[in-house]
């Protein structure tokens, strides 16, 4: 009997040493479709109702918003505005930082994207920050693997967005994209 348990604890000690994580690779269009219900790895999905405590407790986390806007390149030489077809609401206190969650990002959208996290966050890799847009979109996805990849240690995703958040009645306020960095 011996022999068998220990022949059985070489066997799970030999096996989990070749286990891999599975490298998930972005999603691309159509981002909003039927999200996976898991976080990208080592990120952790966030309900609404556990996003309202922490919002009333002392640790407030970096509310990151990241629905979609048009990008303009003639932007880039003037203001860096964003163009935003219909008015946007968010989460109160969120930052909306548009088209970070894409496929593929444009080089000036990623230094945008990572001189955001940067700036927001005061160069804090571990500082929590919750990223979401509506539900069953693939840019929240997209942009809390990538902020993880990136070195940021407490990413959650709020796979639920402003869907979820007003399914409960509570309230959104009006918001405005952070501009794009111009030109120099």
């Amino acid at each position: 009997m011996r022999c068998f348990f220990l022949i059985g604890v070489i066997f799970i000690i030999g096996c989990a040493g070749s286990i891999k994580a599975v490298n998930t690779p972005y999603r691309g269009l159509p981002y909003h479709a039927p999200t996976t219900q898991y976080p990208p790895a080592g990120v952790q999905r966030i309900s609404a109702n556990e996003l309202q405590r922490m919002l009333n407790s002392n640790s407030t986390p970096l509310l990151i918003d990241v629905y979609g806007a048009i990008f303009r390149e003639e932007s880039l030489d003037f203001d860096g505005a964003w163009l935003v077809s219909t008015p946007r609401k968010n989460i109160p206190g969120s930052v909306w930082l548009p088209n970070v969650g894409k496929q593929v990002l444009k080089p000036v959208v990623e230094q945008y994207y990572r001189g955001q996290l940067k700036e927001l966050t005061n160069d804090n890799p571990a500082r929590r920050l919750v990223i979401y847009c509506i539900e069953d979109c693939w840019m929240a996805w997209n942009a809390a693997k990538r902020a993880r990849e990136w070195g940021y240690t407490d990413v959650m995703w709020f796979r639920e967005g402003v869907d979820g958040w007003t399914d409960n009645d509570w309230v959104l306020e009006s918001a405005e994209p952070v501009s794009l960095p111009v030109n120099e």
